[in-house]
């Protein structure tokens, strides 16, 4: 059995990075190199990001899409260092996990 922490690493996560990746691209016209850079990321990363080749396995819940466009929307702004940053994927992740989702199946 994993931990919810090790479930949400390998699925959760990359899921939201996912999300808020298409956000700065689509929506807010960001190169896929500018936004890996402000996610911290490698740009191949980012490109399977993109593809979905990385991070498609949850849904987003319209929540978990306003918290990503909160950060998102933050990002383009320049509003949020990268620790910020760190913090607030933290807490989509937390909230998430509070909902009947993959890190409570045992």
């Amino acid at each position: 059995m994993k931990t919810p922490c090790e479930t949400a690493s390998k699925y959760v996560l990359p899921s939201i990075r996912a999300l808020i990746a298409k956000k700065l691209v689509d929506k807010y016209r960001f190169t896929k190199l500018n936004a890996a850079l402000r996610l911290g990321m490698s740009p191949t990363a980012m490109s399977k990001y993109l593809a979905e080749k990385r991070g498609a396995a949850i849904g987003a819940s319209d929540e978990i899409d306003s918290l990503a466009e909160g950060v998102a929307r933050s990002i383009s702004e320049g509003k949020i260092t990268p620790e910020e940053y760190v913090e607030k994927l933290c807490n989509i992740c937390m909230v998430y996990r509070q909902s009947d989702n993959v890190c409570k199946r045992r």
